[in-house]
């Protein structure tokens, strides 16, 4: 015989249940998590798609506003609304006289574009907001 052969063997059954069980609850918990993370990423990347593209809505919508001559029917004073997929836009026009002689050099323009954000509790109302100045080049 070989050394160390006549040993007594010792009795090594396994793991016992209670051992599997704390091992499946612990990979379980890990799974939820890693679950969990992947759903809060997949809503904040439509989150943050939803504000690109209302961003660059409005800045479309701003530039086009400022290629119009300043007696366009879309500058006149008062607001304008219309819409594009879910989002709405909306532009405030308000003449400026900028030397108090009596006469509108510029008009403000507060441009919003809005839509309907779906959280767990329900819908909520988002918005980006644009206000810039366009001026009488006469």
């Amino acid at each position: 015989m070989r050394p160390g052969v006549n040993r007594k063997i010792e009795n090594n059954a396994g793991l016992s249940l209670v051992e599997v069980l704390i091992a499946l609850s612990v990979l379980s918990i890990g799974i939820l998590a890693v679950a969990s993370l992947q759903f809060s990423s997949e809503f904040l990347s439509r989150n943050s798609a939803d504000i690109t593209n209302a961003s660059n809505l409005a800045s479309d919508q701003m530039e086009r506003l400022m290629l119009l001559p300043f007696t366009h029917a879309d500058l006149t004073p008062g607001t304008v609304s219309g819409t594009s997929g879910k989002y709405s836009i909306r532009w405030d026009v308000a003449d400026v006289d900028l030397n108090s002689d009596g006469v509108n050099e510029a008009k403000t323009i507060s441009l919003t574009v809005r839509w309907n954000n779906m959280f767990f509790a329900g819908p909520t109302q988002k918005q980006v907001q644009i206000s810039f100045i366009k001026h009488d080049t006469l």
